[in-house]
């Protein structure tokens, strides 16, 4: 059976592993409890539930946290199954951490972490990225591996501490919906979403849709799925030298113009330059405040 958890790095302080579990694996229900207290960055979506907890999309616009121990299961969104990166700490280190972001966290490893999920932003995830780029090709050394893998699991627990950003409570009917959602638009984000189409195969109007996700979210439809083309992006930009006309058209952009208008205004780099920043031949550029996309797609 071919091995689903690929490890890039370990010490006593820190590991970091590539997941990839395809549908067709007889894994991919249950692929067993966590060994290791961790926060994992999705690169596809994924039906994720935690033992006890509600299911969720664990999908690139958000960061999912894990104590060592904890068993869960999954259910696929896409065909690609489940693909994460993931970066874990030793126990001790787990608690240390755990307690310096939020005081009422548990001294025990197996319960430290008293969050399942924090938001990725896009300048979080094109951190994590070239983090683990930077690792891969063995470009960093150990110390600074250990220390930049700490300070990204402590900055996860911090987001995830603060991440209710003050958005009213929705009910668990509205919470599924926007799961669902999420589920629908990752599916393939490459082809072009029709608003009727999408509620009727969730069974609710649009404006009501439209309207319950930007509430839970504070995201529009578009703009959720719009982050996880450019999440795929980043991933794709990293790992291979496509074309960027070519990456354009299988992500669902109208053309190579706006492919790269909307990466410069996301990044305020150029395909080119973000794939250069990603190989860690230039530094990274700090994004404009804020970003909205209106052209289509």
């Amino acid at each position: 059976m071919n091995e689903i958890d690929r490890i890039i790095f370990a010490s006593e302080t820190v590991r970091v592993g590539a997941f990839r579990c395809p549908v067709s694996d007889p894994r991919f229900p249950d692929s067993g409890p966590i060994q290791e207290s961790l926060v994992a960055f999705p690169r596809r979506g994924v039906w994720i539930r935690q033992a006890g907890s509600p299911s969720m999309v664990a999908d690139p616009g958000i960061v999912t946290i894990y104590n060592r121990g904890r068993h869960y299961d999954r259910a696929p969104v896409s065909a690609d199954g489940d693909i994460s990166d993931w970066f874990a700490v030793a126990p001790d280190v787990a608690v240390a951490i755990a307690r310096e972001v939020d005081p009422s966290a548990f001294d025990e490893p197996e319960r430290a972490f008293r969050f399942e999920v924090a938001p990725a932003d896009h300048q979080l995830y094109l951190r994590q990225r070239r983090l683990f780029l930077a690792i891969e090709r063995r470009e960093l050394e150990p110390f600074a591996v250990e220390e930049q893998v700490l300070t990204l699991v402590e900055e996860v627990l911090r987001r995830a501490a603060g991440r209710d950003g003050g958005r009213p409570t929705l009910s668990s009917a509205r919470r599924e919906l926007i799961e669902r959602a999420k589920a629908e638009l990752a599916r393939n984000v490459a082809e072009p979403t029709d608003l009727r189409q999408l509620s009727a195969r969730l069974e609710a109007s649009p404006s009501h849709i439209c309207r319950v996700f930007l509430q839970g979210t504070g995201r529009t439809l578009h703009e959720y799925r719009l982050e996880l083309r450019l999440r795929n992006a980043l991933e794709t930009l990293g790992e291979t030298r496509i074309g960027v006309s070519r990456l354009a058209a299988e992500l669902g952009f109208s053309s190579h113009s706006h492919f790269t208008a909307v990466l410069r205004r996301r990044h305020g780099m150029t395909p080119t330059e973000i794939r250069s920043a990603l190989r860690g031949t230039r530094p990274l550029k700090q994004p404009e405040p804020r970003f909205r996309e209106t052209s289509p797609p």
